[in-house]
C-alpha cells in the first residue's frame, strides 16, 4: 500500500524547471531511497512534499488524501517529518531541551516527554550528551539528535536528506542502524536522499532516480542501480 505519492509534480525558479513532472510512491514499512546527480531536483522535491515551497502542478498524496500545499504544520501533524542536508539544531539549547521542542504543542506531559527523549538519546548513544549545548557537539552527532528530534513527534514516515553527509563512518553506521531498528520496531517509514550510494544500497530495497527534474527510474534497487537511463545520467554517454 503506498503510504505517500507523488504524481506528475512541477517546480520552476526564474522558468528554469527544478521539477519537470516529479512522481514516486513509497509504500508503507518501507525505506525508499532517492539519488540522482547534483541539481536532479531531489531536495526540491521535499522542499514541495512538506509545503516549504509550493506546487504550480501535481498532486500529493498521503495516506490517499491530498495534502498539495498545505499548511508545513499541518503537513507535520498529518505524522510527516524531516530531517535537513545541514542539521538544524537550537545551538543554545542543551540535547535535552532541542528533543522537548516538538512536544510542546502536544498534549503530552513533560514527564512523558522527558522519557520518551531519553530513551531515543540512548538509541543514538547520546545520553552522555544531553546537558551538552547543541553548539557543543560534533557535525555528525547534530545529525543524530536531529533525526531523533524528528521522531519525538512520531512521525509516520520522515523524509531525510543527505542523512550521511559530512558524518564520519562509525556515526553513518549508527545512523543505518538506527533506521533499520525504527523500521523494524516502530514501524517507520523512511524516504532518504543520498548521495552515498553504498548506504543507500544497504538500507533501500526500493529506489527512485531523478535527473533534471524528471523521475527516470523506479523500482528494485538492485534493477534500477543497473538500468542503462540511470548509468548515462550519473556518467553521461
Amino acid at each position: 500500500m503506498a503510504l505517500l505519492e507523488v504524481h506528475d509534480v512541477f517546480k520552476h525558479f526564474g522558468g528554469i524547471p527544478a521539477l519537470d513532472g516529479v512522481s514516486l510512491s513509497v509504500e508503507e514499512g518501507k525505506i525508499h531511497g532517492v539519488i540522482g546527480p547534483n541539481g536532479a531536483g531531489k531536495t526540491t522535491m521535499f522542499n514541495v512534499i512538506n509545503s516549504v515551497y509550493t506546487a504550480e502542478k501535481g498532486t500529493i498524496l498521503f495516506k490517499g488524501r491530498e495534502i498539495t500545499n498545505s499548511k508545513p504544520y499541518k503537513i507535520a501533524h498529518m505524522g510527516i517529518g524531516r530531517t535537513f542536508q545541514v542539521a538544524r539544531v537550537f545551538n543554545e539549547m542543551t540535547l535535552m531541551d532541542n528533543m522537548m521542542v516538538p512536544i510542546i504543542p502536544r498534549r503530552i506531559s513533560k514527564r512523558e516527554g522527558e522519557k520518551k527523549a531519553l530513551e531515543l538519546l540512548e538509541m543514538a548513544d547520546l545520553t552522555h550528551l544531553r546537558d551538552q549545548l547543541g553548539v557543543e557537539i560534533s557535525g555528525g552527532q547534530k545529525k543524530l539528535l536531529e533525526f531523533m528530534r524528528t521522531m519525538m513527534a512520531d512521525p509516520e514516515v520522515v523524509l531525510m536528506d543527505e542523512p550521511f553527509a559530512g558524518v564520519n563512518p562509525a556515526l553513518i553506521e549508527r545512523l543505518i542502524e538506527i533506521t533499520f531498528e525504527l523500521n523494524k520496531t516502530r514501524s517507520k517509514t523512511f524516504l532518504l536522499i543520498s548521495h552515498d550510494i553504498p548506504s543507500v544500497m544497504k538500507l533501500c530495497k526500493n529506489l527512485t532516480v531523478l535527473s533534471a527534474g524528471k523521475t527516470i527510474a523506479e523500482g528494485e534497487s538492485e534493477k534500477v542501480r543497473h538500468d542503462p537511463s540511470v548509468i548515462d545520467a550519473y556518467l553521461g554517454h
